[in-house]
């Protein structure tokens, strides 16, 4: 592990863990600092595992299986850094939907780059990027080749890709990255013969892309995780 992941192993001990969330608690000023980062310690460290086994679990699965894990990880992953910044989280079981909407059913000759998500004014996703990026969509719904776009992860694909459109409003890659795949995770769970031919076939431009994407995430959601992790320790 990288040492700027270290601190995703560093942060598995209540030892750690209670002080850090002590301390994020300080710099918000809530009233009940002790009490909220000794009761919250070991549900921050139960997501940074679940993270890491759905990330590990990821690795060893067919593709079919991959967005799901990838997705399901990226949640827990989300849900320990809301933690740090949200001693009561969750208030309410509005905040616990995904906060993101798709087609289930996806129109003929469907092709995942011009496909969208929309966004929901209740659930994870907005809540998430209100709270750790103070991040507000001004879009009811963005394709996934605008969040994909932007990525470092998809420039030197996209490069190959002739195409000079910009995005309007660039998200915070963990944003995207979440975005992105809770649309695949819905492929695989409602378009099982869409997904198992672009699989087989390899056809399509959406393939290239999809298993280009889901390497990245592989590697750099755990980074950006730590990432954000290690600027609330050090803030």
């Amino acid at each position: 592990m990288v040492f700027e992941e270290t601190i995703l192993t560093y942060l598995k001990v209540t030892a750690h863990s209670r002080p850090f969330l002590a301390s994020c608690y300080e710099r918000i000023d809530h009233p009940k600092v002790d009490h909220h980062a000794f009761h919250n310690a070991e549900r921050f460290i139960h997501g940074l595992n679940l993270g890491e086994e759905y990330w590990n679990a990821a690795s060893h699965t067919p593709l079919s299986v991959k967005p799901l894990l990838y997705y399901y990880g990226l949640n827990h992953y989300l849900k320990s850094c809301l933690l740090t910044v949200d001693p009561g989280y969750p208030a309410t079981s509005k905040v616990l939907a995904h906060g993101l909407s798709t087609r289930k059913r996806k129109k003929q000759h469907y092709r995942f780059l011009e496909d969208d998500v929309r966004i929901q004014p209740h659930g994870l996703f907005p809540y998430a990027a209100h709270h750790l990026f103070q991040f507000n969509c001004t879009k009811e719904k963005v394709s996934m080749d605008e969040l994909l776009r932007p990525l470092e992860s998809m420039k030197p694909i996209y490069h190959y890709k002739n195409s000079s459109q910009k995005t309007e409003e660039p998200w915070p890659a963990l944003l995207s990255y979440f975005a992105v795949l809770y649309n695949l995770s819905m492929l695989v769970r409602y378009e099982g013969e869409w997904w198992g031919e672009m699989e087989q076939m390899r056809d399509r431009e959406d393939y290239v892309f999809i298993i280009h994407f889901l390497n990245a995430a592989s590697e750099h959601i755990p980074k950006l995780i730590a990432e954000w992790l290690k600027d609330q320790f050090l803030s």
